[in-house]
């Protein structure tokens, strides 16, 4: 720009003497702004740092200060996850670990991830205690990434905060041998979508019940639960908001039982006395305080496998050894090896899922921080084991010619018909449905067939309009098994149609014997489908022609009021 300028005026008006001015004018150059300060570069390596704000004093958790657990690496080398384990005396029980994603080495394209977790609980030298409202305030050197009011905090249960959720780094389409073959067009639009669940932060539930023995039909009881199966049915990312909010309140949950002095999810193995049972011969007697979550092994949902199989996010593969550890230690310790069924055949269906679960996804190497394959694939064989001389090889009735796993000693008394006769059949359903599940995996699951193939005798027979038990009744809420208590088993189903017929009419109405009656409800026979075609799709032999029958039936009887849920919507081979 010049120093100087020339300025000229001219005009010519009638009436005025003509005007020409020019003039030069100097410019003086004004001094530059200063530049706006760039702000500094947020420093992602600098460490974290948690202050907990609890009943008017202050506890500070430092990254620097912690011992390091050992990193976990996903098997397919798409992350590292550190593991810094952060506790203080003062805070008896309380744990804080911090667990960064590392790029070794650094790259342009790391995007940085971070993750604190906060556990309360113990299993020697601590008193079990719940806490009431803190506030966590977490940091990266002097910047506050987050602050999080957390209204209470369970014994046994734990919540974290991420800076990014993980993403689905594996298409369902890959993983295909370890899901139910879920199809969106059995039913179609009949079947409503579920409730979207949102988690509201530490110690919200997001739509789960708080108090798991609640019986009854509910959205999280199954194989899997309704959003997960919506998910894999639709795609929806809405159902996916759900699967991850029920993730994260899966921390909730009070059966966090982590020993510390491992660090590790309690080894049952190397602690063959460690019970919730009775204090008695314990050791450790693990105990949790009152708090609005009671635990249920028979009603207890599946909410971090589908988390782990698409996102391979290790806290979701955590919540599913915990969830192991919480179903062997829940009984006494000489009842390890002996499930005393009772009634309860559903539990023996939900531990063996959680179980295979945990037994096919732990990797072979992990660290510290998590138990070791070995742990859960001594369990499964222990299991086999158990399955084949009580049940598959017994010659003792009902096992061996009505291949039920329960004997109906136990069950109580239920007008008409009397205690210690009868047994829930849906109930043997969602056994049926988990061996099925097993065996279509394949690979070492391929040792449980003799398992489901006995197993899936009793479903058939209610199903193949062959047996004598007439299949328009297929999943009856009870089914008596003799007629009174001390009374022999019926010898057949045909025998046991007869008895159900004599014992409980209104159990056993129908028009047609190959016919769903008009208004069935179809919740107790979905789950009958759902195991059809489990079994089918893992070759068992007539479970085909049963599952087509019931399918068709099925069909006929959805509408809007009436239909199944996507949970047990399977498809077996030939519905694809």
């Amino acid at each position: 720009m010049p120093d100087e300028i020339t300025l000229t005026v001219t005009a010519n008006l009638p009436g005025y003497e003509p005007l020409d001015v020019s003039a030069t004018v100097t410019l003086t150059p004004l001094a530059p702004e200063p530049p706006e300060p760039t702000p500094p570069p947020d420093d992602d390596t600098a460490p974290l740092s948690v202050r907990i704000d609890y009943e008017g004093a202050s506890y500070v958790y430092d990254e620097v200060l912690g011992v390091d657990l050992g990193d976990y690496h996903e098997p397919g080398g798409h992350f590292v996850q550190r593991c810094v384990l952060c506790t203080l005396p003062d805070l008896p029980g309380f744990r804080v670990m911090f667990r960064r994603d590392a790029d070794i080495p650094r790259d342009a394209a790391f995007i940085p991830r971070d993750e604190v977790v906060f556990e309360l609980g113990g299993l020697w030298d601590v008193e079990p205690a719940n806490m009431a409202a803190y506030t966590a305030t977490i940091m990266r050197g002097p910047s506050t990434l987050a602050v999080v009011q957390a209204p209470a905090h369970y014994w046994h249960s734990r919540w974290r905060w991420q800076s990014a959720p993980r993403p689905i780094i594996y298409q369902p389409e890959s993983c295909a041998t370890s899901l139910p073959p879920y199809s969106e067009a059995l039913f179609g639009s009949a079947i409503p979508l579920s409730n979207p669940r949102t988690y509201d932060g530490p110690m919200s539930l997001a739509g789960l019940t708080a108090y798991i023995p609640s019986t009854g039909e509910r959205d999280e009881i199954g194989l899997f639960t309704e959003a997960q199966a919506e998910y894999l049915c639709t795609g929806s990312d809405v159902a996916w908001f759900s699967v991850m909010a029920q993730l994260e309140a899966s921390g909730t949950l009070t059966w966090h039982f982590r020993d510390d002095r491992t660090n590790a999810p309690l080894d049952w193995v190397a602690h063959p006395n460690a019970t919730m049972y009775s204090p008695s011969g314990a050791d450790p007697y693990i105990k949790n305080p009152t708090s609005p979550i009671v635990l249920d092994v028979a009603h207890e949902p599946s909410l971090a496998f589908l988390p782990f199989l698409l996102t391979g996010d290790p806290y979701a593969l955590e919540s599913m050894q915990f969830a192991c550890v919480y179903n062997v230690v829940m009984l006494s310790p000489g009842a390890r090896a002996n499930f005393n069924l009772g009634n309860a055949v559903r539990a023996v269906a939900w531990t063996l899922r959680a179980l295979i679960q945990a037994a096919t996804t732990t990797p072979v190497s992990v660290p510290s921080w998590l138990l070791s394959s070995a742990v859960f694939d001594q369990r499964l064989g222990d299991e086999f084991e158990w399955f084949m001389s009580r049940f598959v090889g017994s010659d003792k009735p009902p096992f061996c010619n009505l291949s039920l796993v329960s004997d109906g000693i136990n069950s109580p008394a239920d007008p008409p018909l009397p205690a210690d006769t009868w047994v829930a059949p849906w109930q043997e359903d969602f056994l049926t449905a988990t061996l099925g599940w097993i065996v279509g995996m394949g690979g070492l699951a391929e040792d449980w067939r003799p398992v489901l193939e006995w197993k899936a005798l009793d479903l058939m027979a209610r199903t193949n309009g062959t047996s004598g038990w007439v299949r328009a009744v297929p999943s009856p809420y009870e089914v008596a098994i003799r007629s009174e208590r001390g009374a022999e088993v019926v010898p057949h189903w045909a025998a046991a149609w007869d008895l159900n017929e004599g014992m409980q009419p209104d159990a056993c109405v129908h028009d047609d014997p190959d016919t769903l009656p008009v208004g069935t409800n179809l919740t107790y026979p979905s789950y009958a489908l759902g195991a059809l075609a489990l079994a089918a799709r893992a070759g068992v032999p007539q479970a085909q022609a049963c599952y087509d029958w019931l399918l068709s039936e099925m069909q006929r009887n959805t509408n809007a009021s009436c239909y199944c849920r996507r949970k047990w919507a399977m498809a077996s081979p030939s519905a694809h």
